[in-house]
């Protein structure tokens, strides 16, 4: 696990989250699971999201990008460029979703669709949102492919999914969340059941594309050497609570809360090193 320390210029603000709650209506009652979470993310800048499974981790984001289950619903404030993600109408939220803002689901086995060539499940996304021809959105495609540094992109692009590889899946999720040159992409375990070796070529592009072309990213993990390897800054979530956030170098080098301390003691030695 290599830890690296990155001063972060708080004039460049892309979302700032104030207070967000999420409740669900269930049979048992009214269950809150994420309680007032705040943090914010700069330009370029990478957030890690931390903990164990039912932490409140993706139920805290798909409220921001409008994902809850039909039962569910939220309070708070998610500014987005000035704009309210939590309080503004379904229309106006389209204005973002899925082109200023990339989501990148968790399992790329199941995100794809499995009867459409490659090459049109990205296509369609900037004829959606960007009116852009046939023609012009494939271009797009082999450009985006090319930044996922995916080979011979000629070829993929009239591929079906069940031909790839899952490290290969993820780097299509990851294409189709940037053909709309999106400023801010949300990664829900985008390295869940990869090997070591495509875990850390995945890891490598989200850095390439915070520094590169200075994205915003929020990586959600129960992983914290991959939140390690491409964070700037941390959350860790414990049971919807933020128990504790800050600098990744300075969180997981001197950690405040015991849900921190324990997370980080399940940490093989060898990955500290």
């Amino acid at each position: 696990m290599q830890l690296t320390q990155k001063n972060i210029n708080n004039s460049n603000l892309l979302l700032k989250v104030n207070n967000l709650s999420v409740f669900f209506n269930t049979p048992e009652g009214n269950i809150q699971v994420v309680k007032d979470a705040n943090f914010s993310l700069n330009k370029g800048e990478c957030l890690g999201v931390v903990g164990e499974s039912g932490s409140g981790k993706t139920q805290t984001f798909f409220s921001i990008t409008g994902l809850l289950s039909s039962n569910g619903y939220c309070k708070g404030s998610a500014i987005f460029k000035g704009f309210d993600l939590i309080t503004s109408s379904e229309e106006e939220k389209r204005r973002y979703l899925g082109k200023s803002i990339g989501f990148i689901f968790q399992d790329p086995m199941t995100s794809l669709t499995p009867h459409m060539k490659i090459g049109k499940q990205l296509s369609e996304i900037a004829i959606f949102h960007e009116k852009l021809s046939s023609k012009l959105a494939m271009e797009r495609s082999l450009e985006v492919l090319d930044i996922v540094k995916m080979p011979k992109s000629r070829d993929l692009i009239n591929s079906y999914p069940h031909e790839l590889s899952g490290g290969m899946k993820q780097r299509i999720m990851i294409a189709i969340s940037l053909m709309c040159r999106p400023e801010l992409i949300i990664a829900d375990e985008p390295t869940t059941a990869l090997d070591v070796t495509t875990q850390s070529e995945i890891l490598s592009i989200f850095n390439d594309l915070k520094s590169n072309m200075n994205i915003g990213i929020i990586l959600i993990s129960h992983n914290i050497g991959v939140i390690a390897e491409t964070s700037d800054n941390v959350a860790v979530m414990k049971n919807g609570l933020i128990v504790e956030n800050g600098s990744t170098f300075n969180v997981l080098t001197n950690p405040k809360d015991e849900y921190t301390k324990h997370l980080l003691s399940c940490i093989p030695p060898w990955l500290e090193k």
